[in-house]
């Protein structure tokens, strides 16, 4: 069971302001469940954060592999020095040599050309998911139209900035653009 009452409401969450003020700790098992929820959105900004510091390492370990390697000689020898990359990143997370390759290649995109995207990942505020799409979509993008798509939906100064991010705009269980709450 969960335990964890009496912590702040996290990740904008709009539980909250539909009850009175006055009827905390009258349904204890709405404030367990209430509780559970809070703990699970804090779990899940800690694993983007985590997934932030994995892309960090990742981009790093690809990089220092690269300069310590000399020169390929043939495009054969740049394909094996990229699987050896990649299976020794597969090694290391017990993962499989695509989802290596996957992350390897998410790391690059959102180390070298999606500030915002990896800025939010770091500080909790979207998803490893979320920022795998957006990688998806930027992928074809030159670098300067992929960052009008990020900041589009990551930059809060952006005209026209979606407000789907926890913290800005509706919270859970909210409308958009009003504060009446959903049943």
């Amino acid at each position: 069971m969960c335990r964890s009452r009496g912590r702040e409401r996290g990740r904008g969450r709009g539980r909250e302001r539909g009850r009175a003020a006055d009827s905390a700790g009258a349904d204890p098992l709405r404030d367990e469940a209430d509780a559970c929820l809070d703990g699970l959105a804090g779990v899940g900004g800690l694993e983007a954060m985590l997934a932030a510091v994995k892309v960090h390492f990742a981009a790093g370990y690809a990089a220092a592999a690269a300069a310590l390697a000399a020169p390929a000689v043939s495009p054969q020898e740049r394909t094996a020095r990229d699987m050896a990359v990649t299976a020794e990143v597969a090694c290391v997370l017990t993962v499989s040599e695509r989802s290596a390759a996957a992350l390897l290649a998410e790391s690059a995109a959102l180390t070298t050309g999606l500030p915002l995207t990896l800025s939010a990942l770091g500080s909790g505020r979207i998803s490893w998911q979320h920022a795998r799409i957006m990688c998806d979509e930027t992928s074809g993008l030159d670098p300067a139209g992929a960052a009008a798509l990020e900041a589009h939906f990551l930059d809060p100064g952006a005209p026209f900035c979606c407000a789907w991010l926890p913290g800005r705009g509706a919270g859970a269980g909210q409308v958009p653009g009003q504060g009446a709450q959903l049943a």
